[in-house]
């Protein structure tokens, strides 16, 4: 931030967001907008990065250079389980509670783009898969892998063209087809055969939140009914 490279660590939880306090300035920021709320840099923001949020499989496939970052064996015994918040049941603010379409803690996935913001129901985006939407003037292309998590989204125009794009079936990670040239699609964004072979599809990042969480961040956002399941 300005120059300052910061350290944090665990201060809080704000309405089931993470804060994080940095160890230079005191201050305290919110994870998910990583904006600076309380101390001397209040009202900075800190600047997002790319990030993936799938299996360890693909992930390794991809890079299969790849540091791990790995429990601690005699440590083993302070380690939560991954279900540890199971059965939970956190009190909202009332004023947290979104009015109309879901539940609050609908599980979403965010997308924004060029300051549009779009949310994407978890559960339809599973059944629907993948998705071809658009996000303002933004074309995306938003798959899940057949572990119904590893998530990816993608702007879909290549030059001029928006493609159209088809899932191959029985392909784990996902591959896809665009409709204008033929060429072949890795879960990745890169073109693997065909005549765009070798050009790659520019990321969008998603985010996974509560509906609640999300609606209170980006209060303008639009949201994904095309096609809902009954």
């Amino acid at each position: 931030m300005d120059g300052q490279v910061l350290t944090f660590r665990l201060m809080g939880v704000n309405n089931q967001n993470f804060v994080m306090r940095d160890e230079q300035t005191g201050t305290w920021w919110q994870q998910v907008t990583g904006e600076a709320l309380v101390g001397p840099l209040a009202g900075k923001r800190l600047e997002p990065v790319r990030f993936d949020e799938v299996s360890y499989a693909i992930w390794r496939g991809e890079h299969p250079d790849t540091l791990v970052l790995e429990p601690v064996a005699d440590k083993a015994d302070q380690y939560l389980p991954e279900d540890w918040d199971d059965g939970m049941d956190y009190p909202l603010p009332a004023g947290l509670v979104p009015d109309g379409e879901w539940e609050p803690r609908r599980i979403v996935v965010g997308v924004i783009a060029n300051d549009v913001a779009k949310a994407y129901p978890l559960d339809v985006l599973r059944a629907q898969n993948p998705v071809a939407d658009w996000v303002g003037d933004t074309p995306v292309l938003i798959s899940l892998a057949a572990d119904g998590r590893s998530i990816r989204a993608f702007d879909r125009r290549v030059d001029e063209m928006v493609l159209e794009m088809y899932a191959k079936p029985d392909m784990d990670p996902p591959v896809f087809v665009d409709g204008q040239t033929g060429s072949e699609w890795n879960f990745a964004g890169l073109a693997t055969a065909g005549p765009l072979q070798g050009r790659e599809l520019e990321p969008v990042r998603p985010l996974k939140d509560y509906w609640f969480d999300w609606k209170q961040h980006n209060p303008d956002t639009r949201i994904y009914t095309a096609g809902a399941p009954r």
